[in-house]
């Protein structure tokens, strides 16, 4: 049973993580804490359902089509939203409270469309793996590979490209990339188009594993906002870090006690973290970095 619900938890980390790094890359590298970014992940998976259950297109084409269509919803929302307030001044409150008006008119529109019942993407039952004691779904198995995937992936953009390069430089001094002939705005198209596609993924894969509903995004920003925060902030891996520890700690949680726990266990965590090591997980070693740089 412990071993079950161990794997369950690994299994919602890596659905976090990916949620986690496409948040990561945004706040990261634009310090917008974009709260849209959960009604960018409620949005491509009702794009999906339209796609995939609706139009019957083909399972791969659906999510091509899906990925591609989010990346550049998240490119319209930075060049309509948040562009237009950092050429005013606006400051990162402002900014936030944009970005959670945005997201409330993103789900009261999918609501109006689609109905507040939940859709269920993936009817039937799933085909399952046993190893030894431990079952997994097939859309588990897939997010795990997913995560491995797009992780590996973009450790490698980040470490090895020059893009990479790029966003690591405005990260961690954006006056210096303007001095270096590096146009900001094309960097910030670029996190936007990376950060939502990134949630796109994990929010197909979600919905394929359990359904949606229009408020499937406030979970998923909650969640990959507070994986990003304890995992430590500016730190890309960290991310992935601390959305693993979260969705742990939430499955053994609900072993405990019930699923009606879990936010709480979430925000708890996210308290813990603020009052006793605000840092981060990987926090202290990139600061004794930065020290002896």
């Amino acid at each position: 049973m412990l071993l079950q619900l161990l794997a369950n938890g690994i299994i919602s980390g890596c659905s976090y993580a990916i949620v986690a790094l496409g948040f990561a890359f945004i706040y990261n590298t634009t310090r917008t804490f974009h709260f849209a970014h959960g009604g960018v992940y409620t949005l491509s998976v009702y794009l999906f359902y339209t796609l995939y259950n609706l139009w019957a297109l083909p399972l791969i084409v659906a999510i091509v089509i899906t990925v591609a269509v989010t990346a550049f919803v998240g490119i319209l929302i930075d060049k309509i939203i948040y562009i237009p307030l950092v050429k005013r001044g606006s400051s990162l409150f402002i900014q936030m409270l944009s970005s959670l008006g945005l997201y409330i008119v993103l789900i009261n529109f999918v609501a109006m469309i689609y109905g507040n019942e939940t859709k269920v993407l993936s009817p039937g039952i799933q085909p399952t793996y046993s190893f030894g004691s431990l079952i997994l779904t097939q859309i588990q198995l897939a997010t795990a590979i997913a995560f491995v995937v797009l992780f590996i992936g973009v450790i490698v953009v980040l470490k090895k490209t020059r893009l990479g390069k790029t966003i690591r430089a405005m990260r961690d001094d954006p006056q210096l990339v303007s001095v270096l002939g590096i146009n900001p705005r094309r960097v910030r198209r670029v996190v936007f188009a990376l950060g939502s596609a990134l949630a796109a993924c994990a929010a197909v894969l979600s919905g394929l594993d359990i359904g949606t509903d229009p408020n499937v995004g406030m979970a998923a920003i909650l969640n990959g906002a507070v994986a990003v925060i304890i995992g430590g902030v500016g730190i890309f891996e960290g991310a992935a870090l601390g959305a693993f520890l979260l969705g742990i700690l939430q499955s053994l949680a609900i072993w405990q006690a019930s699923a009606r726990w879990q936010e709480m266990i979430t925000f708890l965590i996210l308290i813990l973290f603020l009052l006793f090591r605000p840092q981060g997980i990987l926090g202290v070693r990139h600061r004794i970095e930065e020290v002896s740089v």
